[in-house]
């Protein structure tokens, strides 16, 4: 499983997952067209980007893009049978715009608290 915006800023992966053909992988692309976990933020040029593209010039043997949960559960048994490597785009809804802003990530006393916690551990 993957999401969009974390497959973006490693794309690197997709050569590595194509060189390497492993037959026993099915690559899942969650795309909701943001950087979820940093607060919905949308990722640069979404709408050009095409990741089943990038997938199958990078080795992948077979890619599929998915829009409609029926869809997804019509392919999956074949899916789980199939030699790999296989990528799927799961064209999923985004959360929207989370209330929190982020900041504390960032915030001294946040930092300094989670080094504490991996020295303690």
């Amino acid at each position: 499983m993957d999401g969009d915006g974390s497959l973006l800023m490693n794309l690197g992966s997709l050569v590595t997952i194509g060189n390497a053909a492993p037959k026993n992988l099915v690559h899942c692309l969650c795309r909701n067209d943001s950087y979820e976990t940093n607060g919905s933020i949308g990722i640069p040029g979404a709408r050009r980007l095409s990741f089943t593209a990038l997938a199958r010039e990078a080795g992948y043997r077979a890619v599929h893009r998915v829009t409609e949960l029926p869809a997804w559960e019509a392919l999956l048994p074949s899916l789980l049978k199939a030699e790999g490597p296989v990528f799927v785009e799961l064209e999923v809804k985004g959360h929207g715009q989370y209330a929190e802003d982020f900041q504390r990530l960032y915030a001294p006393a946040y930092r300094d608290r989670f080094r504490a916690a991996l020295a303690a551990s």
